[in-house]
């Protein structure tokens, strides 16, 4: 590519991408990512995958002042003529988020690097760009979760730090015993609780107890890191037993003009009880 791209950062690629380890080198050596952002990177996807995280142990475990990062980089990604293509698909959502801040040159070079001929690659719109973007999404992120290779699915350490609602979905739609452990990282990792509610919902719902049970746990950790609920999980809240950790942590830290009444209900039942006890009690 002739024109010098934009630095992508770290935490705008965690959420787009299921990275390999010559996707991360190719990122630092065509000067998408910094030094930093590539350890970074590959730390995040250690995480992912613990034990089979290959070259990402190696990659994770360098200073990003260390002179080695640059050789790895280039063997990782050296012969891996694939590997440049998850970037075109990064650099067009970065763009279609940033609007203007993106040069019309480097917009034209990703353009000739998809294969040239194509119309203009405009990031407005329902043009080539949102559909490029689309597609690289559907490629470099949703098809990974679907297929298992964005996450170690036999570790629950590595399941807790799940971050990528694509990962729940598939995983649900896989059947996945650990699930559940998934579902519980996410509310503790995901930055937006609009992201995470639908997954907890779907555990909600869940006729194993067990699902249910993390489903709760999920939902007070969005709680008391977020303050708010959405309608959804409080309809299926309702069926479960009452005085489980979510009806506590809702109960504590969201606005109570946005809660139900039987859960009011519950809790004014709950403190009158403490009350009588504590008179019995003196």
């Amino acid at each position: 590519m002739d024109a010098a791209p934009s630095r992508i950062p770290a935490e705008f690629v965690r959420y787009a991408a299921a990275l390999r380890p010559a996707e991360v080198g190719r990122g630092y050596v065509d000067g998408f990512l910094s030094a930093e952002d590539a350890v970074r990177l590959a730390f995040l996807r250690r995480c992912d995958l613990r034990e089979r995280a290959g070259d990402f142990e190696l990659l994770a475990g360098l200073d990003p002042a260390a002179p080695e990062l640059g050789p790895l980089c280039h063997r990782l990604s050296r012969g891996q003529a694939d590997a440049g293509r998850v970037w075109v698909h990064l650099a067009l959502s970065w763009a279609h988020s940033r609007p203007g801040e993106w040069s019309e040159s480097l917009l034209t070079a990703l353009d000739e690097e998809t294969g040239g001929g194509a119309p203009r690659m405009s990031c407005e719109g329902d043009g080539p760009g949102p559909r490029r973007i689309a597609s690289g999404r559907n490629e470099f992120l949703v098809a990974r979760a679907a297929s298992g290779e964005g996450m170690n699915w036999c570790s629950s350490s590595a399941l807790m730090g799940t971050d990528r609602p694509e990962e729940v979905d598939a995983a649900f739609d896989r059947g996945e015993e650990l699930v559940g452990v998934a579902v519980i990282g996410l509310a503790l990792n995901h930055p937006d609780a609009a992201a995470i509610l639908p997954r907890v919902a779907r555990a909600l719902e869940s006729a194993d107890p067990a699902l249910r049970g993390q489903s709760r746990v999920a939902l007070a950790h969005v709680a008391r890191l977020h303050g708010t609920v959405d309608r959804r999980c409080l309809e299926l809240l309702r069926s479960h037993p009452r005085g489980n950790e979510a009806d506590d942590d809702l109960w504590g830290y969201v606005p109570r003009r946005r809660l139900p009444w039987w859960l009011w209900r519950h809790h004014i039942r709950e403190r009158l009880a403490w009350q009588l006890r504590d008179r019995w009690r003196g």
